[in-house]
């Protein structure tokens, strides 16, 4: 057995795993300060991860697939959710680009990169935290993507671009915002205990109304990164 303390969302939390590959994969957000929470790994934890990984849910191992999934059940009581998506700085704000997974969200997002240089700056190109609690400040963690694009940082949250892929590049604001709904409890995890999922659905719907949400259908040309920065990011900042 390993241990070790990791440090997201200003919350500190105790690792007692089985392998030093999880260690290290957490390398980034070490920390020695005093843990809030402690998460033990077992054996049955790996188990169920397995169960997952049939299903095309888990990618990595095991074990660090089943520590986020601790956690994630964990930080749920500090109403801080995973959120499914690759998240980015631009001119001090946050923003999220979520889809399905293989539609193209990293791509999309790389895009951006290579159109904005280090006007951009990476948070978590996968699956970051949501603070909804303290504002809906976006927290990176070690599980960031297999590309590991990703920053210890955080920033406030102003947009989330739900993404299409498409032949021509379109973008709309969402306006009724029930009709993103099921496409944003899709991108969020949901504990399976009924209490710890109840208070998830409650940031949800915090979410929903705080944040400005956009439908982007897009292609792979450096064309699309231009409308979602000169129609939506732009406007956001200014």
């Amino acid at each position: 057995m390993v241990s070790f303390k990791i440090k997201i969302a200003n919350t500190v939390i105790k690792i007692n795993a089985f392998y030093m590959s999880t260690l290290r994969y957490c390398k980034d957000f070490l920390c020695e300060e005093k843990e809030e929470y402690e998460i033990t790994l077992t054996q049955e934890d790996l188990e169920k991860e397995r169960t997952y990984n049939d299903k095309g849910d888990v990618y990595v191992n095991e074990e660090i697939s089943a520590t986020y999934r601790k956690i994630a059940d964990l930080l749920i009581e500090k109403d801080i959710l995973v959120f499914h998506g690759s998240s980015f700085i631009v001119d001090n704000k946050g923003y999220i680009v979520t889809a399905r997974s293989g539609t193209g969200k990293s791509t999309h997002v790389g895009l951006l990169k290579e159109l904005l240089g280090d006007k951009l700056t990476y948070i978590n190109d996968d699956k970051p935290l949501i603070d909804v609690k303290n504002g809906c400040i976006i927290y990176s963690s070690p599980w960031n993507g297999k590309e590991r694009r990703g920053n210890n940082i955080s920033s406030p949250l102003c947009s989330v671009l739900f993404l299409n892929r498409g032949i021509k590049n379109t973008y709309k604001k969402v306006i009724d915002k029930s009709e993103i709904y099921i496409q944003l409890l899709s991108q969020i995890y949901l504990p399976l205990e009924k209490t710890k999922r109840e208070k998830a659905l409650q940031n949800i719907d915090i979410i929903r109304d705080k944040i400005n949400f956009y439908i982007i259908n897009v292609n792979t040309d450096i064309s699309s990164a231009e409308m979602s920065y000169e129609r939506i990011i732009k406007d956001e900042t200014e």
